[in-house]
């Protein structure tokens, strides 16, 4: 099970949870941080891989050949926030307008107000509102590229979606008051929620283009009311659902991954 060292050091309990629950199903954890590696001598039979590092997924894959939850492609392309917008455009799936301001280039004028974000972000970390010229002027000049310019959606609203072995798990409806950010992490409130015909006919587009082990999909709404997909959360954090609900993510995602295994020995 592969974390970066900081958030294995935020996520403990969750870590912990993982590992107890492995026992009974006949499986067995060992924490890895990403910065290290693989163990040396050792190949596992399947690999949990947190990190947000996609070449972790690819060695398991195509040098180990062995299973890992998320696959490589989710973690390579979900961890891009760019890479997701032009990955789901590409099958039909509607998205916020989004642009990408890369080195050297001049930011592409999209009707203000915008949201300004870093392109590999999470959490809603470095996400910003832009609301006047000046305000885009600034952010062209100071953030970090490459970083992602796109159309404001309604602020402080936004549904996620959990998704566990391509069906919906639980879904979550995100609201603030104070911050264009709906983001629990950042104080915004949360209530469990029931996805509509529309939602659950979205994330069923979304599985089948790109199958989803465990995963948060984001859900926006426009300015008129419709339903757009704002990103995918690849290693989903399961506060919320441990807070709202008699859920445990931890407990479920183990099962299923004991599941797999069996069925495909």
């Amino acid at each position: 099970m592969f974390y970066t060292s900081a958030d294995a050091k935020r996520n403990r309990w969750f870590i912990r949870q993982l590992c107890e629950y492995a026992e009974p199903e006949g499986l067995s954890l060992r924490l890895c941080l990403a910065e290290d590696g693989f163990p040396a001598g050792r190949i596992p039979e399947f690999v949990i891989n947190r990190s947000r590092d996609a070449a972790i997924s690819r060695y398991c894959e195509e040098v180990l050949s062995i299973p890992v939850f998320n696959s490589a492609d989710v973690t390579e392309i979900t961890n891009d926030k760019y890479l997701t917008h032009c990955f789901l455009r590409s099958h039909g799936l509607p998205t916020a307008d989004t642009v990408s301001v890369q080195e050297d280039a001049d930011a592409e004028v999209l009707k203000l107000p915008l949201v300004a974000k870093p392109a590999d972000g999470h959490g809603g970390q470095g996400v910003i509102c832009l609301r006047t010229d000046a305000e885009l002027s600034r952010a062209v000049q100071t953030m970090q590229r490459p970083f992602l310019l796109q159309r404001m959606m309604q602020p402080g609203r936004d549904l996620r979606v959990y998704v566990l072995n391509g069906e919906i798990y639980a879904a979550v409806l995100r609201t603030s008051e104070q911050d264009f950010r709906s983001n629990y992490s950042l104080g915004g409130r949360a209530e469990l929620y029931h996805p509509d015909a529309a939602v659950s006919e979205m994330v069923q587009r979304v599985q089948a283009v790109l199958p989803l082990d465990f995963a948060g999909v984001d859900f926006l709404w426009t300015p008129d009311g419709q339903y757009v997909i704002g990103e995918i959360e690849d290693a989903v954090g399961c506060r919320m659902l441990y807070a709202l609900s008699g859920l445990d993510p931890a407990a479920d995602l183990i099962h299923m991954i004991a599941e797999k295994l069996a069925g495909a020995r």
